[in-house]
């Protein structure tokens, strides 16, 4: 299988919606790396780190990327329904149910805290992940220390809009501030604090998982839960969404192995694809070391009981 021909999953959500989603490499591989978008994204958010990893391992493993439900060319829910965190958290599931073998779950951004919220509604699951990478993430929703004050209330104001009479008037707020950041995005390119991705999102969804992601914060047992997984947090040095303190507070939080790029944004994935790919490479490096160590140690201790020397 090449870059130029990934092969459509067809991935239903609990209430069914076709989540759109690709995988590039054998859909049996040993290893499976699922990638979650941010905000005002889609999965091909990931295209130019997906190349880059399948460019130095090839086949040897699979990659899932899917837009999350009103992005990219995922389906809309209906207007009178409300996305919650529970909804993309479940979607999630679903796209990991396509996943063979060890299974490394990548995300950027907001998306760590779908991850975050994943361990907390879904813990046996959840624990059974070989690894996770995050890139500009936090265990709570983006401080925004460049935006106003008035404006990191923004999203819980129009969500009290929403599914009233008042609900198209947050439509619009959202669908306006969605426009200004697609704006940037095309006229910085990588520089860019945040790439957009090429379609727009659902506003009024968006309008729910922003109220959302802003009252989450990840809680003692799911933090207690990811210490059990490798996990890397890698954050941009120059990063204006999410600030590197925030990011050094998950990755104590969960004790996750931390790297600050000098010199990298937010959108640090699709800007340096080949550094994101390193940590990626490094993540499943480490988990073929802790298949390696384990297999020793569950030899070492049947011979052990058997009474016989370790056979390595």
């Amino acid at each position: 299988m090449t870059l130029l021909d990934p092969s459509v999953l067809s991935v239903h959500s609990t209430d069914d919606l076709e989540l759109a989603a690709t995988r590039l490499g054998a859909p049996d591989a040993a290893k499976t790396v699922v990638y979650v978008h941010g905000l005002l994204s889609d999965g091909s958010y990931w295209s130019p780190v997906v190349e880059q990893v399948h460019h130095r391992l090839g086949d040897n493993i699979t990659q899932i990327a899917y837009d999350q439900r009103g992005h990219g060319i995922s389906g809309r829910p209906d207007r009178r329904s409300a996305t919650t965190l529970r909804h993309l958290v479940d979607d999630l599931d679903a796209v990991l149910a396509h996943a063979s073998g060890e299974v490394i779950l990548v995300t950027h951004s907001a998306g760590s805290l779908v991850a975050a919220a994943y361990a907390q509604h879904h813990p046996t699951q959840a624990s059974a992940l070989s690894a996770l990478v995050i890139f500009s993430g936090g265990g709570e929703f983006p401080e925004f220390p460049s935006l106003a004050t008035r404006y990191r209330e923004l999203p819980r104001r129009v969500q009290r809009l929403r599914r009233t009479r008042l609900d198209a008037v947050s439509v619009a707020i959202i669908a306006f501030f969605e426009h200004r950041f697609r704006a940037l995005s095309r006229r910085l390119g990588s520089r860019a604090p945040l790439i957009c991705g090429a379609r727009r999102g659902d506003p009024r969804v968006l309008a729910d998982v922003l109220a959302a992601y802003g009252e989450f914060t990840l809680d003692a047992e799911a933090a207690a839960l990811l210490r059990g997984i490798p996990t890397f947090v890698i954050a941009g040095e120059r990063d204006r969404v999410v600030p590197p303190a925030q990011s050094v507070r998950l990755a104590e939080r969960i004790w996750a192995d931390y790297e600050l790029v000098p010199g990298a944004g937010h959108s640090l994935p699709h800007a340096e694809p080949g550094r994101a790919a390193d940590a990626i490479v490094h993540a499943l490096e480490a988990v073929a070391r802790n298949a390696i160590d384990d297999t020793l140690a569950r030899a070492e201790r049947a011979a052990t009981a058997a009474g016989d020397e370790p056979w390595y």
